[in-house]
This record gives structure tokens, sequence and C-alpha cells, in this order.
């Protein structure tokens, strides 16, 4: 008997290694906008501007795929199940003002059992005029960023560029990040930040503004450990062993 349950044992230990979920999460919150130096207009809710913010999510095998787009500061999300394995990413809206404020957003992927999926969180996506002289500053609260199995990650990110509406051009200066790889802690700052200041002395600019989260997971690639296939067929086989001799006997 009890040689039946150590093998039993090394059989479900292993098993749940190789079913093990992969998991990735980002959060943040307070997203704000602020200018020094003279003003800003950013365009919401105008015909000649497409929609600037979204969710967006799918898994992989098999495909399942969902989709938003909205204006920012409005409610979005979109969301997969395939069994136990999901993707859901989240937009909740604005609390005052008529851009960002309060605004909070959420991606996260969880799959297991040879699932892969990915979600993004637009949280803005716009061009935004600034003055002469003038500097804006976008900021969010990186609320959680985790990523549990080897191939997980999730990011925050906040990019300011110059635009002519055709091309943007992006600096390394004005562009922030939060991220996260497997199994490694997230030890980045808590409060992401970048500004943009007009280059121009004698014309008020257009400046291209994203702001997003990324998470994704793949259970599929993360290879086990040949110690973890070994204890699963050694403990099967030393299962059905016994199952036979108990029927022999």
């Amino acid at each position: 008997m009890t040689t039946f349950k150590f093998a039993l044992g090394a059989a479900l230990i292993a098993a749940s290694q190789l079913a093990a979920a992969d998991v990735a999460e980002v959060k943040v919150s307070d997203v704000t906008l602020s200018v020094a130096g003279g003003w800003y207009y950013m365009p919401v809710e105008v015909e000649w501007r497409s929609l600037t913010a979204g969710t967006s999510v799918g898994l992989q095998n098999p495909s399942f795929l969902d989709s938003m787009t909205a204006w920012h500061g409005r409610v979005a999300g979109s969301s997969v199940t395939d069994g136990a394995s999901s993707a859901m990413a989240s937009l909740t809206a604005r609390t005052a003002g008529e851009h960002l404020e309060g605004v909070t957003a959420q991606a996260k992927v969880d799959v297991s059992g040879g699932q892969a999926g990915w979600s993004f969180a637009n949280v803005l996506d716009n061009q935004i005029l600034v003055a002469v002289g003038a500097t804006i500053t976008f900021s969010v609260k990186v609320d959680s960023l985790l990523a549990s199995g080897g191939m997980s990650q999730g990011n925050a990110y906040i990019e300011l560029c110059s635009t002519d509406f055709t091309t943007d051009t992006c600096l390394p200066g004005n562009y922030a990040e939060a991220v996260v790889f497997g199994d490694s802690p997230y030890s980045g700052p808590s409060i992401l930040t970048a500004s943009w200041t007009n280059p121009s002395a004698t014309e008020n600019t257009w400046a291209k503004v994203r702001i997003g989260l990324s998470a994704s997971a793949d259970s599929v690639s993360a290879v086990p450990e040949p110690a973890t296939y070994a204890l699963w067929l050694g403990g099967l086989a030393a299962v059905g062993a016994i199952a036979r001799r108990r029927r022999r006997d």
C-alpha cells in the first residue's frame, strides 16, 4: 500500500508541474496629464480623428479573439476563455475632467494545458497640440506587474514623440516603461512619468502620445525539465505495475 501511495504521489506531483498555469498581469491607475509653461489641446470625439483607446485579447491554441475600441476616458473591455485559460483587458471611465483623470487599466493572461495568449489595453493613442515653450507630462501608477512561468511577460509604457501626422520621431528620453519577465519579480518604479517639450520657438506643435499595457503567456513553449518527465513517467509506470499485480492477485 505504501509503495502504491508513493508511486501515485510521484505521478500527481509531476503531472501538476507539467500542467502549471502561466500568468501575466498588469494593472495601472491614476493616469494624469499636466502642462507647464503654456497650454495643450488633445482632440476627443471629433470627426477627423479615429478612436483613441481600446482593448484587444487573444488565445492561440485554439484561437479566440476579442477587441473593442473607444475614445480615451471611456469604458472598454475584452475577454476570451478556453476551459481554464483566459485573457482579458479593461479600461475604466474617467472620473473627472475631459481626458484621463481617474482612468484605470488592466491586462491579464492565465493559460495552461498547451494554451498561449496575449492581452493589450490601449489607454491612449492620440495627437496632442502643445503651445510654444510648453512641456506636457503624463504619469501612471503601477499597481501590479507580475509574470509567473518561463514564457510570460508584462509591461506598461508611456511614449511621447514629435509628429507631422505621417511620421513619428520618438526619442528614448521621452519614453518610460515598467516590464517584467517570467518568474522575475518587478523591482522598478511605482510611478511611470514621461515628458515632452515643444521644440519650436515660434509655433504650436503636435506631439504623439501612446500609453498602454501588454501581457502575454505561453504554456506551449515551456519545456519541462527532464527530471519532471522522468518522475511523471516513472510514477505512472509504477502505478500501472501495481495495478496489474493486484489484478493477478
